[in-house]
């Protein structure tokens, strides 16, 4: 079984010490790596081959914080999915991380269980909202019009096949999944995906589910 690749950054010792202790007991996880800075954990990425799949990052950090290393992540390692795990849970951080392009946003009052469940949720289909980050994706979003809004507030047209491709990615289906279910190819699929991320003008999966959200295509009272 290939194992989920995962990172904790998070500078409060003790914390950062209880949730590498409670992942390392999953079976299907492999922590690569806790560190207490965004700094640090750059470092190591560029000096080693192990890439993880998902991290968990906090955002309040001394030298590299949360924000700042999501920026570069994205950049540099767009394949990782970041999942953000702090203390705030204040609406207008949330939708700064989330617009920032992180696949999940937890408080670290939730159960270790979310947090293996986001972190696998992430892998698999690349976003895991729970209902607070909807929530706050929801308040963030300011423009009311009937047309579809791209991220950038620019009108944008979607066919029909693509509105219900992107239901389906918000359901948190994959490719082969969609394919199997609309009897199509993966391949189209892909070609659809691709042209929803160049058409919204967003760069994952997670930015795909925030459009859906904000422009009412995918009602958050169907998610988990």
């Amino acid at each position: 079984m290939d194992k989920i690749k995962v990172a904790l950054i998070e500078d409060q010792h003790l914390f950062r010490n209880g949730v590498n202790a409670l992942l390392r007991e999953v079976e299907d996880f492999e922590v690569l790596a806790a560190v207490e800075n965004g700094k640090i954990f750059l470092d190591l990425l560029s000096g080693s081959e192990g890439i993880p799949h998902v991290i968990l990052v906090d955002i309040n950090m001394p030298e590299l914080n949360g924000f700042d290393l999501t920026c570069i992540v994205q950049k540099l390692y767009p394949s990782i999915k970041i999942i953000i795990l702090t203390v705030y849970n204040q609406e207008r951080f949330i939708s700064k991380m989330v617009e920032a392009g992180v696949a999940g946003y937890l408080v670290k009052n939730c159960d270790i269980e979310e947090v293996i469940l986001a972190i696998r949720t992430a892998h698999k289909s690349g976003f895991y909202f729970n209902e607070s980050t909807l929530s706050a994706i929801r308040k963030s979003f300011k423009i009311k019009n009937s047309n579809f809004r791209s991220l950038s507030n620019i009108p944008i047209d979607l066919t029909v096949r693509e509105i219900e491709i992107l239901k389906l990615i918000c359901q948190e289906h994959t490719n082969s999944e969609i394919a199997l279910q609309l009897h199509i190819s993966s391949r189209t699929v892909d070609g659809h995906r691709n042209n929803l991320l160049a058409k919204i003008g967003c760069k994952n999966t997670a930015g795909l589910v925030l459009f859906a959200v904000n422009n009412h295509i995918y009602e958050s009272t169907i998610f988990r």
